[in-house]
């Protein structure tokens, strides 16, 4: 039985917010933490933009490029601030960012791989998922 991109892409993104924990806890020193919470989640971002445009057997220099799509997939999901704001905040108050940073990064990859699959899937709607 054949699996749609969009179904695979899901499946992987489950896989895809340990990056987003792990950014979490790499930002668990005080006042720095936030810094380096963010840069994580910024690369574990780029990661999931890349793999998912691999599910969907996208090229994506020709297609402008990741930043370019990056910048089209945060513009659709605008809620993707409000995590970095939270992170941000949460990163400067020493106790309450080990608790809360690994679950808002988490949150950020899974919010921002659900905005990333729905903008693929707009490009190529109910395509099939290919292994090779």
């Amino acid at each position: 039985m054949p699996k749609y991109c969009r179904d695979q892409a899901r499946d992987e993104l489950w896989l895809m917010m340990g990056g987003g924990v792990t950014a979490g806890v790499a930002g668990w020193v005080p006042v720095m933490g936030a810094l380096t919470f963010q840069t994580g989640l910024a690369g574990v971002q780029a990661t999931v933009v890349t793999r998912i445009a691999q599910v969907y057997d996208v090229d994506l220099i020709p297609a402008g490029g990741l930043g370019a799509i990056a910048a089209a997939i945060i513009a659709m999901g605008g809620g993707q601030l409000l995590f970095r704001i939270g992170g941000i905040i949460a990163g400067f108050i020493p106790g309450i960012g080990q608790v809360v940073q690994p679950a808002i990064g988490a949150a950020a990859v899974k919010v921002f791989g659900e905005v990333a699959i729905a903008y693929f899937e707009n490009m190529y709607p109910n395509k099939i998922y290919n292994q090779n």
